[in-house]
Formats: C-alpha cells, sequence, structure tokens
C-alpha cells in the first residue's frame, strides 16, 4: 500500500460515522494492570496489523486529546484512509496534520519486508502480525509463500502467539533483520521503499517523548533527511553507513518521525 498524499490525509469526524466505516481503536500503551503476571514490557496498542491486513478499508478512531495525533500520523505511515474523532484533541491533530502536509511526496512505495504472512482470515493470524508489528518484524500478507522472502509464515499458528512470534524471529535471526530498535519498546517503524530509497516511519505509541533510540537498518543509506513532529531543526546523532548496515541515533522522538534514506 502506497503513502497517502497530502490531499487524502485523515481527517476530523463530524457527525455520524460514514456508512462503512471500521472501527478501530485508539493507538496507546496500556499498561494492563488487570493482568495479573507482572511484566516489565508495556503492551503497545496499535493498529499496525489491522491497516496492514484491510488497507483498503475506511477506519473510525476515536482518539482523545494528544492520541488524536499519533491516531492521524499511524494512519499515514500505513497509507489508510481514516475518520478521526479528536473530543479535546483538535490542536494536536490539527499540528500534525499540517506536518504531515509538509513532508516531501516519496513517490510511490511499497512496504519493505522479508517475512510473509499468508492471511487466513482467522484472529490466530492478526494476533501473531500483531505481535511482530509490536517487535518490528517486518511483514507483508502474501496469498501464497513467496519465495523471494526470507520466511513464511502460514496457519495453523501455534496456541501460543508471543512464542510463535519469538520462534520466527530466532529463524530470521538478527542479521537478516531489516529494522531493530534499541532502547524502547514503545515505538513501531514501518519502512517503505522502491530499491533506491527507502522512508523509515517510527510512531511512539506512549504519552511521553523517547529519548536515544538507537536504529539500525539493514542496508547502505549514507544519505538521511529527518523530519519530527514537533521538533522542528532535529538531527540524527552518530550516523554511520556501512556496507552492511546503516545506524543513527534519534535523540528525541515525539509522537512521529520521518526518515528518508538514500543509497
Amino acid at each position: 500500500m502506497f503513502l497517502l498524499l497530502a490531499a487524502s490525509l485523515p481527517s476530523l469526524l463530524n457527525g455520524a460515522p460514514p456508512n462503512g466505516c471500521v472501527t478501530a481503536p485508539t493507538p496507546r500503551v496500556n499498561l494492563r494492570a488487570n493482568v495479573a503476571r507482572a511484566t516489565t514490557s508495556p503492551w503497545v496498542e496499535s493498529n499496525a496489523a489491522r491497516y496492514t491486513r484491510k488497507p483498503e478499508a475506511t477506519y473510525c478512531v476515536e482518539a482523545p486529546g494528544k492520541s488524536a495525533a499519533l491516531a492521524a500520523a499511524e494512519a499515514f505511515a500505513f497509507g489508510i484512509q481514516a475518520r478521526i474523532k479528536a473530543a479535546d484533541g483538535a490542536a494536536p491533530f490539527g499540528e500534525m496534520l499540517d506536518f504531515l502536509k509538509a513532508l516531501p511526496n516519496p513517490g510511490e512505495q511499497g512496504p519493505v519486508a522479508n517475512i510473509g504472512v499468508v492471511d487466513d482470515g482467522s484472529a490466530a493470524t492478526v494476533e501473531l502480525m500483531n505481535l511482530l508489528s509490536r517487535r518490528n518484524l517486518l511483514y507483508r500478507v502474501v496469498a501464497a509463500p513467496d519465495s523471494h522472502l526470507d520466511i513464511n509464515v502460514t496457519g495453523p499458528h501455534a496456541a501460543d502467539p508471543s512464542a510463535e512470534a519469538y520462534e520466527i524471529r530466532q529463524k530470521l535471526g538478527d542479521s537478516r533483520r531489516l529494522l531493530r530498535l534499541y532502547g524502547s519498546e514503545v515505538v513501531v517503524g514501518r519502512l517503505t521503499g522502491d530499491g533506491s530509497h527507502v522512508r523509515l516511519h517510527l510512531l511512539n505509541y506512549s504519552n511521553r517523548p523517547v529519548n536515544g533510540l538507537r536504529v539500525r537498518l539493514l542496508g547502505n543509506f549514507p544519505k538521511s533527511a529527518f523530519q519530527a513532529f514537533g521538533l522542528p531543526g532535529a538531527a540524527l546523532a552518530d550516523f554511520s553507513a556501512t556496507g552492511e548496515a546503516t545506524e543513527f541515533t534519534v535523540q528525541s522522538l515525539n509522537e512521529y518521525a520521518v526518515i528518508d534514506l538514500t543509497r
């Protein structure tokens, strides 16, 4: 699915939702206090799997306060049509729209992935996709196994989707991971590209800035352009591009940032 042009950015929802609008939850971090088992990992409630599974749908998202800005960025990053009910969040929503409109148009770019997921329409498959998204294991939905991809995932799925996602990561190996993020468990990345140019979308699902996020991309991309929401003039730190990978540090990340990289 290609990135949306400025003319089709997410819009504010006024009145009743349009017919056929698919309800999507508010993107956020859920601390899940009602879950008895202790965990140090926050639960990211992302729509990444939902949008990847059905990109042609129009979604309606209720996103109060600052979450309206994140909801708009998430819809834009995944190239979907969204109507956002921004209760008490019209100002952050408007600021995000201004930021998105100012981004350069990279042209037609498809998702960059090396994992294929054959979607059988089951709840188990979408939960697995959700966990792959949260762990920044880049996948795309395929109708049948694709020999050009490093790994193809088909059902039936394991009873424990977390264990299955971990097994996929182990099979892939760190050396073949297209994207690795260090220093945060609340940031989800999406990578699009056309071969010579890639765009990395970084979405921060927490309600506070993430500082010192280290990013590693497979491939040599010596030229970069960084634009971060709410941080005009921000620059990448410790940038390094070698024959194997490109690495840099995002010193501060609010809800959303875009990094354009060129070979």
